[in-house]
């Protein structure tokens, strides 16, 4: 493991309480990303799931809800013990960093993956889809949920909406400062051709939108994320044979 790496997993560390009390009351996560990413699954009972970046067990919690079967895994070791404190021993939750082979995973052993607003983490998505594709059944999805490109465009260091580029961003929070955060933008060209080279195909195409019944939550956002997509979700799957 890299430095970088390291020191990323100690700031989840470090943060993870606040993470996962901020993600229980954001309209992003509550309202937006989780229900699309739920909409966007299959029928669930009596299927096994795997959770990539599972955080606090926030979504661990609605996908077992549903009647998956779901292993799950974090880099971060304190958020994994908040999501076990969750849901106790009603999934299997372990350890793991996405950069690493998915070794406690057998081939073709589940037929959903979700990957919540975690791989753009990875500077190199090629590698991490590749291990997904081999634990992926046959006929199975992987979803995936990032930020929208076009509403990262602000974060560019460079403003060359094609680069592939380490950003950074505050998340106003509800007590204490801000959480300050750091992940990789890219185009959706990027986002797509990693799929591609991973031996994934594109399913569907997600820009979900806000409810406008929501309005009052988002506050004097909810017009600028009305108007432009702040997540972007892919439904992946293996190719035809």
């Amino acid at each position: 493991m890299t430095s970088e790496e390291t020191a990323q997993r100690a700031q989840y560390d470090a943060i993870a309480r606040r993470y996962d009390r901020h993600s229980a009351v954001s309209p992003y996560n509550t309202l937006l990303e989780r229900p699309a990413m739920l909409a966007a699954c299959p029928p669930l009972a009596g299927r096994r799931v795997l959770e990539v970046g599972c955080a606090g067990g926030r979504l661990t919690e609605l996908l077992l809800a549903r009647g998956a079967s779901v292993v799950g895994f974090d880099a971060s070791a304190a958020m994994v013990d908040l999501a076990r404190q969750r849901v106790g021993g009603a999934a299997r939750l372990v350890v793991h960093d996405l950069r690493e082979p998915l070794d406690f995973a057998r081939d073709a052993s589940f037929d959903v993956v979700v990957v919540s607003l975690c791989l753009h983490y990875l500077r190199d998505w090629v590698p991490a889809l590749t291990e997904l594709r081999r634990v992926l059944a046959p006929g199975g999805v992987v979803l995936v949920s990032t930020g929208h490109p076009m509403a990262e465009q602000r974060l560019s260091p460079s403003g060359d909406y094609h680069a592939v580029e380490e950003v950074h961003d505050e998340w106003p929070t509800e007590e204490g400062p801000p959480l300050a955060v750091h992940f990789f933008r890219r185009p959706l060209s990027a986002s797509l051709d990693s799929a591609r080279q991973a031996g994934l195909v594109l399913l569907d195409l997600i820009e979900p939108r806000p409810d406008p019944a929501h309005r009052e939550a988002y506050g004097v956002a909810f017009d600028a994320v009305y108007r432009t997509p702040v997540f972007l979700l892919l439904v992946l799957g293996r190719p035809l044979d």
